[in-house]
């Protein structure tokens, strides 16, 4: 599990103090930066802590100087999970455009109370860049793992499973029990989206290794907020990708900005190339005519 290697966080001026003092003793070197009260490089990091109260840390040490210097200072901070989960959330369902994606996040207590410079929130509430940048830091330190089905291999599956929550039953499974069997982590707490029995079946014999919670709205317990992130990432960049593709961009969503694009789309292509950027199923595809 790689560790982080760029941190930013706030100080309080007495403890950017107390810092410059421990770093001193631990014997850093110090240089002057603009705009910052000290600059030390040590213990493979840069730590600039700047007058605004900003302190950046970078470097391959990033992780230990967070452990062993930063929490002698202001204490270690408070885990909102009370035991190691596997996360596990989806999105892209309601997509017209755009792969359906499937995430599982292994997350342990200790590692949720130093992920706080990641808004561990749904994703639904950030922008692409910011969801991007929480994904970046998340991916350099968790365990996880992406189910990501490309609008050509969705309309294939589609054929057989015939319910879209099936399938994304049958990609959250291929996802839980890859990160259980690299953690061990039996805890799996999932976003409810259909029938927990539809999630048993696609486990199948794997449902004795996973002891499965499903309720509405768990973005709020960080680890399915970390799979919400990284599932968002990926759909966006699986999106981003299908530009190629269609020769122009896709709009999220099902709605009438979709409507417009769907039928340049096929002015432009025809319509067989549907079958490569979106998910036939849907009542938009009729819409097309």
């Amino acid at each position: 599990m790689a560790g982080l290697k760029n941190f930013v966080t706030s100080l309080e001026r007495d403890a950017g103090a107390r810092l410059q003092a421990l770093l001193e003793g631990a014997g850093y070197e110090f240089r002057d930066v603009a705009y910052a009260r000290f600059a030390a490089k040590g213990e493979g990091v840069n730590a600039v802590f700047y007058e605004s109260g900003k302190l950046v840390v970078q470097g391959k040490g990033t992780t230990d100087f967070r452990l062993h210097r930063l929490t002698e200072i202001i204490g270690e901070p408070q885990a909102r999970l009370a035991e190691a989960t596997i996360g596990c959330d989806e999105t892209g369902k309601g997509d017209y455009f755009g792969p359906l994606v499937a995430a599982a996040v292994a997350m342990t207590p200790d590692e949720e109370r130093f992920l706080d410079e990641v808004p561990l929130v749904d994703s639904k509430t950030l922008s692409d860049r910011k969801i991007a940048e929480a994904a970046e830091h998340l991916r350099n330190v968790v365990q996880y793992e992406v189910v990501a089905i490309s609008p050509r291999r969705y309309n294939e599956m589609y054929v057989n499973f015939q319910n879209v929550n099936t399938l994304l039953a049958w990609a959250h499974a291929k996802a839980m029990t890859a990160v259980h069997d690299r953690t061990g982590i039996r805890r799996v707490l999932l976003d409810r989206f259909c029938d927990d029995k539809v999630v048993l079946r696609a486990l199948g014999p794997r449902a004795a290794d996973i002891d499965l919670e499903a309720r509405p709205r768990a973005e709020d317990d960080p680890a399915v907020a970390a799979a919400s992130l990284i599932a968002r990432d990926a759909f966006v960049q699986g999106l981003h990708r299908l530009k190629g593709v269609a020769g122009m961009p896709l709009p999220k969503g099902a709605g009438a900005p979709v409507l417009r694009a769907g039928r340049a789309l096929v002015r432009d292509k025809g319509r067989g190339i549907l079958h490569e950027v979106a998910k036939l199923h849907f009542k938009t595809t009729q819409q097309l005519d």
